[in-house]
């Protein structure tokens, strides 16, 4: 190896710590809601196992989900009137 290319991987290595530096952050708020919208969408496909005889079955998709997982309990809770009320109006 001759300096050019050691100088080359040094810059390519402190580019790519700068570039994780700067994202860090904005990822892991991406990978944390990522995480809580499939904890929503488990608790809801778990309570349509449970509800499923009834009849009442709220839809598992990524907006219910993410509803769901960002709320927690108030965005569940919000979800079941929502289908109370338009199910029955």
């Amino acid at each position: 190896m001759n300096m050019g290319e050691i100088a080359a991987y040094c810059i390519a290595a402190l580019l790519l710590l700068l570039l994780f530096r700067i994202f860090y952050k904005p990822l892991k708020g991406v990978f944390v809601l990522l995480f809580q919208s499939v904890i929503g969408g488990a608790g809801l496909y778990i309570f349509n196992l449970i509800i499923a005889q009834t009849g009442f079955v709220i839809g598992v998709n990524i907006v219910t989900a993410s509803i769901c997982g960002l709320l927690g309990l108030p965005g569940f809770i919000l979800l079941f009137l929502g289908k109370l009320l338009f199910t029955y109006v």
